[in-house]
């Protein structure tokens, strides 16, 4: 139905252009006709010879309406390319409502079954505490979908300005990758960071970079595989980066998979969890630092995202 809709949209502005085009090449021919009757007119009732002057408004007119024509297929690419990014961005919108809805209904209950089989069950202390861990697990699950969704909408805002505090880049990083080892069994998560990295920034800021990346790796990537963090102290600048031996990103979607919303692969095949918002953060997050980011691929396979933050920003 959406598609519909926006084929129905783009057919109305074509036809628009179309019919606006046309009426102007239309009164530009009466217009040149209407002169030259009346040049012709006074040509004979004066017996002057008015073809120079005729031949100059033939050209103002080719002029002016060639002018004007360019314009109107200028304004026309424009308005039908930000056209396009508006039905682009709505049936993403779409999607990651569908996308959130799920990733919100799953904790939940998961969490409320949890529950209730604490409460309805007598469970020995090995079987609690697995099932207290569990349930932990998918509130952080949650924790992080609703921390990312807020801090998306606060990297919209205009003016948004990093908190100069002083965060140590190393103890966050080596946190985090804990962290995700802990919540993540499956992978085999290794990290390597240099000492005592201290930047200006927002812990909360650096936090996301770093949890979103990791998340991004996982989420496409084979159990049991590799994903290496590393973190360096450079003369100049400070790296950050993730490795996974996941199954990679084509040309075409390096170009678009910091966009808001844009998830790798086929909406009706995709099988990985996810909102799109993970590497729209990071972008976001890297350009507040003023720093940079580079996706290259790894090898056999996977990625390699790597983030540079310079220390004179």
């Amino acid at each position: 139905m959406s598609g519909s809709k926006d084929k129905r949209t783009l057919f109305i502005l074509y036809t628009l252009g179309i019919y606006i085009l046309f009426q102007a090449t239309w009164w530009a021919y009466h217009l040149i006709n209407l002169n030259k009757e009346l040049y012709e007119y006074k040509s004979i009732i004066l017996g002057l010879n008015h073809a120079p002057i005729y031949q100059s408004k033939i050209w103002m007119i080719i002029g002016e309406g060639s002018i004007f024509i360019l314009l109107l297929l200028l304004g026309f690419w424009w308005i039908r390319r930000n056209i396009s990014k508006e039905l682009r961005l709505a049936r993403m919108e779409k999607t990651f409502l569908l996308s959130v809805t799920h990733e919100l209904k799953t904790p939940i209950a998961a969490v409320k079954l949890f529950l209730d089989t604490l409460r309805s069950r007598k469970l020995s202390e090995e079987q609690q505490s697995k099932i207290i861990n569990d349930a932990l697990r998918e509130t952080n699950r949650l924790q992080d979908l609703s921390e990312n969704i807020l801090l998306a909408t606060r990297l919209d805002q205009r003016g948004n300005t990093i908190l100069t505090e002083e965060v140590n880049f190393s103890e966050t990083a080596r946190f985090i990758a804990l962290r995700m080892s802990n919540l993540f069994p499956d992978y085999k998560i290794h990290s390597f960071i240099a000492p005592d990295i201290l930047i200006a920034s927002d812990h909360q800021l650096i936090t996301a970079l770093i949890t979103n990346l990791i998340e991004n790796a996982i989420k496409y990537s084979p159990k049991d595989s590799n994903i290496t963090i590393k973190l360096q102290d450079q003369e100049s600048a400070v790296k950050l980066v993730v490795m996974d031996e996941g199954i990679g990103i084509s040309n075409e979607e390096k170009l678009r998979i910091f966009d808001k919303f844009y998830r790798i692969g086929n909406e009706d095949t995709r099988k990985t969890k996810g909102t799109g918002l993970g590497l729209y953060i990071v972008k976001n997050i890297v350009k507040l630092h003023h720093g940079n980011t580079t996706v290259s691929n790894n090898s056999p396979n996977g990625s390699i995202f790597e983030i540079v933050f310079p220390k004179n920003k």
